[in-house]
């Protein structure tokens, strides 16, 4: 069980997705026409939703088999699963490359990207959850159109769960990247980082992806200690979050500091800093006098961080 409870991007509250029936080629064709059935369509992975007034949830903008079909053709389609109703949900991508496209594109406006929907208030959490579903797996078909045994397109099968190459007979089936991200304290401080990318005063927790050969420790223990130079001992799980941009799951965890001079490697951050609780709390807040923050509520570090602020970690 976690030790902590995060804003979710899947959550009980999605779609049953319906695993056993995902190589029922019957069941699949029978859902993608039935009369009531959904489709996410997704203009190059991105989220149409329906204009708002300002500061007014965004709601996703559904559409049924038959509009999808008159706004672009062909298209590859995926089941994501069946809603509380029963009803079929289906997702597509109309890549920059369909002849389509523009008319697509300007069919759906507005589009926005998921990380930007992840910030924002979606008007029901069960939207968010299905728009993540669907931007995770269809990026990763994006990405997986030909066969890397021998270079022949790939298939789509198992209604969208699986590629396979007519030539080779090779499969693929969508991706998941382990990552871990730790908050690393000694005494009543916390250890953050500022990465090359990350915008002017922002800090996060550490983070990076697992290694072939690695468990979740060594993991945390091996990237704290690449970037930062901090030996790490005691670590322990905290959470987990997937977090698909474009298909990582976030591993969280705590680990004790066993020393405090920070060497950082130049080629992952900018710098690296520790911070007490009350100098945390002024950033999750917004009110430090020198601009500083972190990252929005949504991500695992923002929970990792106001969990040590509040003193739910390190626990007793």
């Amino acid at each position: 069980m976690p030790l902590l409870q995060l804003p979710k991007i899947t959550s009980e509250k999605s779609l049953n997705r319906r695993a056993e029936k995902r190589r029922d080629a019957a069941f699949i064709d029978a859902a993608f026409n039935a009369a009531g059935t959904r489709v996410l369509a997704l203009p190059d992975l991105r989220v149409p939703i329906y204009p708002t007034p300002d500061r007014a949830p965004p709601v996703l903008r559904w559409l049924s088999v038959p509009e999808v079909q008159a706004l672009a053709a062909p298209l590859d389609f995926a089941f994501l699963g069946e809603d509380e109703t029963g009803t079929a949900v289906f997702a597509c991508n109309v890549p920059p490359y369909h002849r389509d496209f523009a008319g697509a594109e300007a069919a759906l406006h507005p589009l926005v990207d998921l990380r930007s929907l992840a910030l924002q208030t979606v008007s029901h959490e069960t939207e968010l959850l299905i728009a993540a579903e669907a931007r995770a797996l269809l990026g990763w078909h994006a990405h997986n159109r030909c066969c890397s045994r021998c270079g022949g397109p790939l298939h789509i099968i198992e209604g969208g769960w699986c590629r396979t190459c007519a030539g080779c007979g090779q499969s693929t089936w969508p991706r998941t990247d382990p990552a871990v991200i730790m908050l690393i304290t000694r005494g009543d401080r916390a250890l953050l980082g500022h990465e090359l990318r990350f915008p002017d005063k922002f800090y996060s927790t550490l983070a990076g992806y697992v290694e072939p050969g690695d468990d979740i420790e060594h993991a945390v223990r091996r990237e704290v200690k690449e970037e930062s130079g901090i030996d790490v001992g005691a670590v322990e799980y905290v959470a987990s979050q997937p977090w698909p941009f474009p298909h990582s799951l976030m591993i969280g965890c705590w680990g004790d500091a066993l020393t405090e001079a920070i060497t950082i490697d130049r080629t992952e951050l900018t710098d690296a800093r520790w911070f007490d609780r009350a100098e945390l709390a002024s950033m999750l807040a917004f009110t430090h006098p020198d601009g500083l923050f972190v990252p929005p509520r949504i991500s695992m570090a923002h929970t990792l961080i106001r969990a040590f602020v509040d003193g739910v970690l390190p626990r007793a």
